[in-house]
């Protein structure tokens, strides 16, 4: 398959052979390529997300609907935010900042390759992922050995983390996916093909670790962020 970029087939690495190599060729700045669109996007992504299951759930929609419905939204958000986070995470000497990569796109492609590339990979990742996130969170806080009952101000923390890690697991393989997609401009049918005869069936899951780690982390943070706020409002 070939693509604006071709796909390129790494040799198999650690985590901490990863860092090594990013660190010797990139030094700490290659560990922050595209964080001012991973931080501008994700706040608006989060809040769209938030704002809609509350919404549903407030219109009588059970939890796993109502979080489905988010996954659902927030989809359109995030495509156009992790393909130019995907773009300068990969190729940022190409670019002198995001907005220099938005007008490459936009140039080299149309508005599809901003808003449109790699959306069916990320619907199939955002709904089901969001669903679990919510319908676990939300049974994780009602739990009697988990919930604010049991660890106080502590609960949104656990649960947080908890179903953070446990969301990009049944999704991952399909995040590998879009990140090459959005990467190489390369239909996601070609893409599955790619993996897989590369790397069989293992390629789905490189990187698994570090994702989760990342999520329990972020999303840890988001659910005790968003309860101190509610709480305060």
């Amino acid at each position: 398959p070939t693509g604006e970029i071709p796909i390129v087939r790494a040799p198999p690495s650690t985590l901490w052979s990863t860092i090594s190599d990013t660190m010797q060729h990139q030094g700490l700045e290659g560990f922050y390529g595209g964080v001012q669109t991973s931080m501008m996007g994700q706040a608006l992504i989060k809040a769209t997300a938030f704002s809609v299951n509350t919404a549903a759930l407030h219109a009588d929609y059970n939890l796993a609907t109502a979080a489905a419905t988010a996954g659902f939204v927030t989809a359109f958000l995030a495509v156009p935010v992790d393909r130019i986070k995907v773009l300068m995470q990969s190729n940022d000497k190409l670019y002198e900042s995001e907005a220099d990569c938005i007008q490459s796109v936009l140039k080299a492609e149309g508005v599809s390759g901003l808003l449109t590339r790699g959306l069916v990979p990320t619907l199939f990742r955002e709904v089901p992922a969001y669903t679990l996130y919510f319908y676990l969170y939300g049974s994780l806080m009602a739990s009697s050995t988990l919930g604010t009952e049991a660890l106080g101000s502590l609960a949104p923390l656990v649960s947080g983390a908890l179903a953070g890690a446990a969301c990009v697991v049944p999704v991952h393989p399909v995040d590998v996916v879009k990140t090459i997609v959005q990467h190489s401009s390369t239909d996601w049918q070609d893409v599955v093909s790619d993996i897989y005869q590369g790397r069989g069936f293992e390629g789905f899951w490189e990187g698994l670790a570090p994702r989760m780690s990342r999520a329990a982390v972020n999303h840890s943070v988001t659910f005790a962020v968003y309860d101190l706020l509610m709480h305060s409002l």
